[in-house]
């Protein structure tokens, strides 16, 4: 009996000793780009996506991080030459609805450079100033800074929201207290979710204008859309807001009297019993506010197919941790329980395609669409969601716009970013193919350069074979495991 439990103490001496070995094991950092800023890039034909028309074949010239020159002034004396070999220049693009984690230097932020992203806005920060899973503010500033420096592959985080202000229990007097301590944190703005009341939703609304803080997020059951307009929220999170809000039951639905539905009826009657007169008026609405709409219609896609073995094995999962492959595949298992039947799947599937749908009306009563993605592997999904864009009705031109000098606006960067002009940061990708042609080819990427620093396509590959290594490094696993577990937030998650 001794014996054996002399043998069970060094048995969980070794593991323990290996697992701290693991976890104290240095991660190589993502591969960066050659240190120098100043290129002329021959002959490419530049994109103005404002005008949403490619030009001749020309050069332009690097210098500094920014666009010095465009065209015959673009002389290029002694700099490093690259040829474009006819290809087509668009601004780096911005993904308007991402999350990151602790571990998002070696999982995420490559993948989202590997695909020609380098602007993000982050949609949840820690609720503490600290958390072991979530990364926090100040993370994302300083991974903005090494970026920016060329010191760290990363896009630079363009905007921080807080710690979602969610449930029935959150009190008007807690969202006011949460909103000073968010503010003297120093993000950007305020986030609101699914659950929050109508008192607490409508008191975020007056304490972000007090703070000059942003109110965004999901659109709470209990507050219709046009009441979150007038309240002031600049952009809507999800296509699904649009369903629920044209929906001719929606006030029975917000109100809880249509408890009792199925998930699946209640889906089948949100198409069905579409108001588009009520849609229309809201569309205006937002547009007159300038309330911006983020679809994210890669999430609803997720939901969709929940239940499809071919989009269970695509085989860019393979760029996820496993502990993220299981979350996923949990999920995904969640959602198909709450729709058991082929029928309730069918509806599900219809009401995926009609929030696309609506979307596109969106767009053409003039409220402004950004491209987002809040999902796994959110660099791939990306051009994913463009794709979904042009389904809803818009073309590639308008969806390159969206992408890029849209998203600028949002920001209020438009005079320092999101489009080929000279003064601006030097944040460009090069395609081997038109994306006015075919939104499909912005996935087609042969370089990109971000403040100046030039990413060629053997070190973007070089990205996706680290991005692929870390996903099945155990120290990466057992770090997301143990940032997991002693997480303030991971009850919520």
């Amino acid at each position: 009996m001794k014996r054996a439990l002399k043998i069970a103490g060094v048995t969980i001496g070794v593991a323990a000793l290996a697992l701290l070995v693991l976890l104290m094991w240095p991660t190589p950092p993502a591969p960066l780009p050659p240190p120098g800023t100043d290129y002329l890039i021959r002959r490419v034909h530049i994109v103005d996506v404002e005008r949403c028309a490619a030009g001749p074949l020309t050069d332009v010239e690097l210098r500094g991080g920014r666009i010095h020159a465009i065209g015959s002034a673009a002389q290029g004396d002694g700099l490093p030459v690259i040829d474009g070999k006819g290809g087509w220049l668009v601004p780096a693009f911005w993904d308007m609805h991402m999350h990151s984690f602790h571990v998002s230097p070696e999982l995420h932020l490559p993948l989202f450079v590997a695909n020609g992203i380098v602007n993000v806005r982050d949609m949840m920060d820690c609720p503490g100033t600290r958390d072991t899973l979530i990364a926090c503010l100040q993370d994302k500033r300083a991974w903005t800074r090494a970026a920016d420096a060329g010191e760290m592959t990363s896009p630079r985080f363009v905007e921080i929201a807080s710690y979602y202000l969610e449930g029935p229990d959150v009190t008007p007097s807690d969202v006011s207290r949460l909103a000073l301590v968010y503010k003297h944190r120093g993000l950007d703005a305020l986030k609101v979710y699914d659950r929050l009341s109508r008192p607490a939703y409508f008191r975020a609304a007056e304490e972000a204008r007090r703070h000059r803080l942003k109110l965004l997020g999901h659109l709470p059951k209990a507050v219709a859309l046009d009441e979150a307009v007038r309240a002031g929220q600049v952009s809507i999170e999800h296509s699904d807001a649009l369903p629920r809000h044209c929906f001719a039951q929606a006030a029975a639905w917000r109100e809880g009297k249509l408890a009792d539905v199925s998930p699946g009826a209640l889906a089948r009657r949100i198409v069905k019993e579409h108001d588009a007169e009520k849609c229309a008026v809201v569309f205006g609405q937002m547009r007159a506010a300038g309330t911006w709409l983020v679809p994210t219609h890669v999430t609803r896609e997720e939901d969709a197919r929940s239940a499809d073995p071919e989009f269970l094995a695509d085989p860019r999962l393979e760029y996820l941790d496993p502990l993220s492959r299981w979350a996923l595949r949990d999920d995904l298992g969640a959602v198909a329980a709450r729709y058991p039947s082929a029928d309730h799947k069918a509806a599900l599937r219809a009401y995926f395609e009609h929030g696309r749908k609506l979307t596109g009306e969106a767009h053409r009563a003039g409220v402004g669409i950004l491209v987002g993605t809040d999902t796994t592997i959110g660099g791939f999904r990306y051009h994913d969601e463009m794709a979904h864009l042009v389904n809803a009705g818009l073309s590639a031109p308008e969806v390159l716009r969206a992408a890029t000098i849209a998203a600028a606006r949002y920001a209020g960067q438009e005079r320092e970013a999101g489009s080929v002009a000279i003064g601006k940061r030097a944040d460009l990708v090069l395609l081997r193919a038109n994306p006015l042609e075919d939104i499909g080819n912005t996935r087609k990427i042969a370089a990109l350069w971000m403040n100046g620093r030039h990413y060629d396509r053997a070190l973007l590959d070089s990205l996706l074979d680290y991005t692929r290594e870390q996903a099945r490094s155990p120290a990466i696993t057992l770090k997301l495991i143990l940032g997991f577990a002693r997480s303030s937030v991971q009850s919520d998650l």
